[in-house]
């Protein structure tokens, strides 16, 4: 490390001089005369200290070096913006070894500190922060011309990482930088975004054709079977490119390669796609309707229907299903099918779905106020909520503000969603049972779910998709299959929910199947709490008169 001496007082070159004499290591004492010597002889090296009397020191916010004061008098505390003092009147080689090893343990743990923040510390390539900072300066230096822009995802990463491990994910990671680098040149750079997403910068100012050859090659490469702990992988990659132009700038040319990426997987991955404005169209129209949908939610600005369920044997409304609409100021009412699946894929799905548990526990506790009864309440849970960390705790906390029973609370659960980590669905299903919370199997049929699995976890309910149930008097193979699912469900303990019944032969159909309850537009269409309260005062109404 050298040490450059900026002092106002002669005698202190001596005394720092007999001092480091016995101070064993590398340690060069410079001297300067001024500020422009000091910074001169300071840029010379890569580690260098700084020791400067009061009247010396620099400005602390301006200096980059790190400072250790020489003082005639031991200060009540440390002086702002240095990292160590020495007292003149007593100077030692004991105290200016243990300075000058402090100040450079100091100089490596920031060293480090820098190269963490600007590197990925498993593969050693950018990270995202270094990355962007490197893209804003290359784009500067190529007047944002002659740059191709590539941002890509594995396909299938998350399988590797649940069947072997994050070990396992760890070297196939590398195994995949590995090939990626072997796919670049001079003047390319290669970065990791995060998990299994990576950006490349293409040079590409002297071959406007050469992303798309190198694209090639990268999805050829990666496509190359993987072997891990004796295993063999197969993994695909999408790849989406964006050229950079003159008024393009950092975060949107990043933008525009990840609307590529998307599209290139959208085509079932293990291709690479370049940006297009007739893309950007489309992909605009989502970001829009995103950031109207965060605007709609945080303004309470959504609304909650209620489609009732019959039980067959009573005929008494037993409960329903919440379902949410956005009444769009352009658009008019929306379904859930309009905005569902944006919200699933940006992640709003998750504060949403809270939303709509909050407000059906909300009007639970109005309807049974009004005199409803007790009626069960089922709420479609998303995968991507169910694996929410804070779900218990919230939904614990819900509760317990409402004074509700959760036993009337039902999650409806897709088979995709039940079939998708087993281990840890299962985990959060008995926890929340555990809370009296049911549930209910959605669109039962329409999956890859089987029986077998399905008796392992507490479900309650199956219910019928409306494809089989509305197609039963056109194909009396769908009539068959209904009964066999209503009749496997029995064996399991578990009640039968026909969804989709239009019609009064349906419902006698299924009331000859022995389904349990039924919903459709046959009882009712989904009603907003204004209108569920006179409907559910006829039925009692009736019930009465009976």
């Amino acid at each position: 490390m050298r040490l450059v001496l900026l002092a106002d007082v002669p005698t202190w070159t001596e005394e720092l001089q007999v001092a480091l004499s016995s101070v064993r290591g590398r340690h060069r004492l410079s001297v300067a005369e001024d500020w422009s010597a000091a910074i001169d002889l300071l840029a010379e090296s890569g580690h260098a200290l700084l020791i400067a009397t009061p009247g010396c020191r620099p400005a602390s916010a301006h200096f980059p070096w790190p400072t250790v004061l020489l003082l005639e008098d031991e200060p009540a505390e440390l002086p702002e913006g240095v990292i160590d003092w020495l007292p003149g009147p007593r100077l030692s080689t004991d105290m200016l070894r243990r300075c000058v090893r402090y100040a450079r343990e100091r100089c490596n743990l920031e060293g480090a500190l820098q190269r963490l923040a600007v590197q990925d510390p498993l593969t050693g390539i950018a990270n995202r922060q270094g990355f962007q900072a490197l893209l804003a300066s290359r784009l500067a230096e190529h007047e944002g011309e002659g740059l191709t822009l590539g941002c890509l995802d594995l396909d299938n990463f998350r399988r590797v990482n649940d069947a072997l491990g994050h070990q396992a994910g760890d070297r196939l990671i590398l195994q995949v930088v590995a090939r990626l680098k072997a796919q670049l040149e001079v003047g390319d750079t290669l970065a990791r975004l995060g998990g299994d997403e990576f950006a490349l910068l293409l040079d590409t100012e002297r071959q406007p054709d050469r992303a798309g050859r190198i694209a090639d090659r990268i999805v050829e490469a990666l496509a190359e079977p993987y072997w891990i702990d004796g295993d063999t992988l197969m993994l695909g990659c999408s790849l989406g490119l964006a050229n950079a132009k003159a008024d393009t700038d950092p975060d949107q040319l990043l933008w525009l390669a990840q609307v590529a990426m998307r599209q290139a997987k959208a085509s079932q991955g293990c291709s690479w796609y370049l940006y297009n404005e007739r893309v950007n169209r489309s992909a605009s129209h989502l970001a829009d309707l995103e950031g109207e949908l965060r605007r709609a939610l945080r303004r309470d600005d959504l609304e909650l229907h209620y489609q009732p369920r019959l039980c067959i044997d009573t005929g008494r409304i037993v409960g329903m299903e919440a379902l949410v609409r956005w009444p769009h100021a352009e658009r008019g009412l929306l379904g859930p099918d309009e905005f569902i699946p944006m919200a699933e894929e940006s992640g709003l799905i998750v504060p949403l779905g809270y939303w709509v548990i909050a407000r059906a526990l909300r009007d639970m506790q109005s309807l049974r106020e009004s005199g409803a009864g007790e009626l069960h309440m089922a709420v479609n849970l998303s995968f991507r909520q169910f694996q929410d960390s804070q779900l218990l705790a919230t939904l614990k906390r819900l509760i317990e503000e409402r004074g509700v029973d959760p036993h009337w609370l039902e999650f409806e659960l897709t088979e995709t969603a039940v079939m998708r980590r087993s281990d840890q669905v299962r985990g959060t299903m008995n926890a929340l049972a555990a809370l009296g919370v049911r549930f209910s199997l959605d669109d039962f049929g329409t999956g890859f779910s089987s029986f077998v699995h399905l008796s392992r976890l507490p479900i309650s309910l199956l219910k019928i998709d409306k494809s089989f149930v509305g197609q039963m008097a056109a194909r009396p193979q769908n009539g068959r299959l209904v009964r066999a699912m209503i009749s496997l469900a029995h064996d399991l303990g578990l009640e039968v929910v026909a969804e989709g019944v239009e019609g009064a032969a349906q419902l006698g159909q299924l009331r000859r199947f022995g389904a349990d309850q039924v919903q459709g537009y046959l009882i009712s269409k989904p009603l907003p709490l204004a209108e569920l309260r006179p409907f559910l005062n006829r039925g009692r109404t009736a019930e009465a008169s009976c």
